[in-house]
C-alpha cells in the first residue's frame, strides 16, 4: 500500500494521509456494501454510491487489495437484479444502474435532470467491472455474474439509443460528467464508455458460449443480439467541431453562452455558491473534467495531438467546482507530460480536505474520490503505469521535486515493486 517519494516530505506525508483514509473507509471483506461518496466522514447524500467507487475508488483497491476490489465490484454483481427493475421502472431493457443508490441497490435520487440524465453511470460501472476482471483474471468472478452484468448492461443500452432517420444513433436527454451542461445529446464520454461497455459485453458473451454454454443459453444470448450489439456500437455518434476536427463535449455545448470564468469564481470555492445552477448551465463553462476524464480512462482511443488540443479547449473553461476536478486535471497533465499543469492541480488534489482547499471539507466531510483519483495521478500519471498484452509497463513523468518514486501493486494473482527515479526506472516481481 505504501507509496514512497523522496525529495517532497509533504507530499509524501499528505498521501499516506490520502491511502490512509481509503482504507478505513472501505469494509474489504464485506460484499453487501460499497463506499458512499463521504464514506464513513459525513451523511451527505444520504451516505449513498455513486460513480465515485466504480471510476475513482476502486483502482486503488484493484491494486493494493484484490479483494477489497473484488467486494466491491460484487456488490454491483449483487444488486444486479434491482438494476434490471431500474431498467424496466426507466422503460428500458437490460440492467441500468442507479446514480444514488442505496445499500438495497435502489435508486434514491430524486430529481429528474440528474438521476434520470446521467446515465453514464452504467457504462461507468461496467468499465470497473471490466477493469476488475482484467487486471486479475478472476474466471469464478466471471462466470457468477460478472459477465452477465456486462451482458446485462450491453442491453440497456439498445434499449436507450433512438433512431437517427438519417443515419446512426443518438443519445438523448444525457448528461455527461460535466454537470454544467444542461440536459444534452450525445455526450462523448457517455458513447465512448457505452462503445467499451459493448465491446466488453461481446467479448464477454463470446466467452461463455465456450467456457459455460449452459449460462450463455440462460441468458438467452443469440448471434443475432451481438450483431445488434456491434451495429449499435458503429452507430453511435461520436460530436467533433467540423472545423477543427477537435473533440465536442456534446452536440449543444458549443451553443452556450461564452463567459469569462474569472468572472463566476475567486478562489476554489465553488461558483454555485454565488451564482445559481440554472445559470451556469447555459454559460460555457465546465465544472469538472469531462473530455478530459475520458481520456484518462481511454487513452489509447486517442493521439497525443487530440489530447493537447483537448486541454486547449477545456481546461480554460473549468470552473472546478468538483472536488473531483483538480485530481482529474493533474491525472490527465502527469500522463501527457505536462508537468507544470499537473504539479499545480496535484498539489490541491492532494490537500483538498488536509488544508479545506475548497472550503466545505468541515461541512460535508471528506471527499473519497478525490483521494482515489489523487492516487491514480501518482501511480497511473506520475509513474505512467499501463498494462499491455498481458503486462505492465512505466511510463514516468516525475514531478520537479521527487527524486524517487516506489511503490509496489498486484497484477493477475503477482506482485510488484516500481522503483523510478530520474535516471532509471525499474519494475520486477516483489
Amino acid at each position: 500500500v505504501e507509496i514512497t517519494i523522496d525529495g517532497d516530505d509533504s507530499a509524501q506525508t499528505a498521501l499516506r494521509y490520502n491511502i490512509f483514509q481509503l482504507i478505513i473507509n472501505c469494509a474489504q471483506r464485506d460484499d453487501t456494501v460499497s463506499i458512499g461518496a463521504r464514506g464513513l466522514t459525513h451523511t451527505r447524500y444520504k451516505g449513498c454510491y455513486f460513480w465515485d467507487t466504480d471510476l475513482f475508488m476502486m483502482p486503488f483497491y484493484l491494486l493494493t487489495d484484490p479483494d477489497a476490489a473484488r467486494n466491491l465490484m460484487q456488490f454491483r454483481v449483487n444488486t444486479l437484479p434491482q438494476a434490471k427493475a431500474h431498467a424496466a421502472k426507466m422503460n428500458g431493457s437490460g440492467a441500468r444502474y442507479p446514480w444514488m443508490v442505496s445499500y438495497d441497490g435502489t435508486e434514491q435520487c430524486e430529481t429528474w435532470d440528474i438521476g434520470c440524465s446521467e446515465v453514464h453511470v452504467t457504462a461507468d460501472v461496467a468499465y470497473a467491472l471490466g477493469q476488475y476482471m482484467d487486471l486479475t483474471q478472476d474466471k469464478e468472478f466471471f462466470l457468477q455474474g460478472g459477465a452477465e452484468a456486462l451482458i446485462e448492461t450491453a442491453r440497456f443500452w439498445v434499449s436507450r439509443y433512438s433512431v437517427d432517420p438519417v443515419g446512426g444513433v443518438n443519445l438523448l436527454f444525457c448528461k455527461g460528467p460535466d454537470e454544467y451542461c444542461g440536459i444534452t445529446n450525445n455526450n462523448l464520454f457517455t458513447n465512448m464508455m457505452v462503445q467499451h461497455n459493448l465491446d466488453m459485453a461481446i467479448h464477454a458473451a463470446q466467452a461463455l458460449k465456450t467456457m459455460d454454454p449452459a449460462q450463455y443459453q440462460r441468458l438467452g444470448l443469440t448471434e443475432e443480439e451481438l450483431l445488434d450489439w456491434k451495429w449499435l456500437r458503429v452507430s453511435i455518434k461520436l460530436p467533433k467541431d467540423p472545423n477543427t476536427g477537435h473533440w465536442r463535449t456534446d452536440d449543444t455545448f458549443h451553443l452556450l453562452e461564452s463567459v469569462d470564468p474569472r468572472t463566476l469564481k475567486q478562489g476554489d470555492e465553488a461558483s454555485y455558491h454565488k451564482t445559481c445552477f440554472d445559470r451556469l448551465q447555459r454559460y460555457k463553462v465546465v465544472k469538472q473534467a469531462d473530455v478530459l476524464l475520458l481520456m484518462t480512462r481511454l487513452p489509447e482511443r486517442f493521439s497525443q495531438e487530440e489530447k493537447r488540443a483537448a486541454w486547449e479547449d477545456f481546461e480554460p473553461l473549468c470552473l472546478h467546482d468538483s472536488t473531483l476536478s483538480f485530481a482529474s486535471h493533474a491525472f490527465f497533465a502527469a500522463q501527457t507530460g505536462a508537468m507544470a499543469a499537473a504539479e499545480q492541480y496535484f498539489s490541491k488534489a492532494l490537500y483538498l480536505d488536509l488544508f479545506d482547499v475548497m472550503g466545505n471539507t468541515g461541512k460535508e466531510g471528506l471527499h473519497l474520490a478525490c483521494l482515489g483519483e489523487t492516487w491514480q495521478t501518482v501511480v497511473f500519471g506520475f509513474a505512467g503505469l499501463r498494462f499491455e498484452n498481458g503486462a505492465p509497463v512505466l511510463n514516468p513523468h516525475l514531478p520537479t521535486r521527487w527524486n524517487r518514486l516506489s511503490f509496489r501493486f498486484c497484477f493477475r494473482g503477482c506482485s510488484y515493486t516500481v522503483k523510478i527515479t530520474r535516471d532509471e526506472t525499474t519494475i520486477f516481481p516483489a
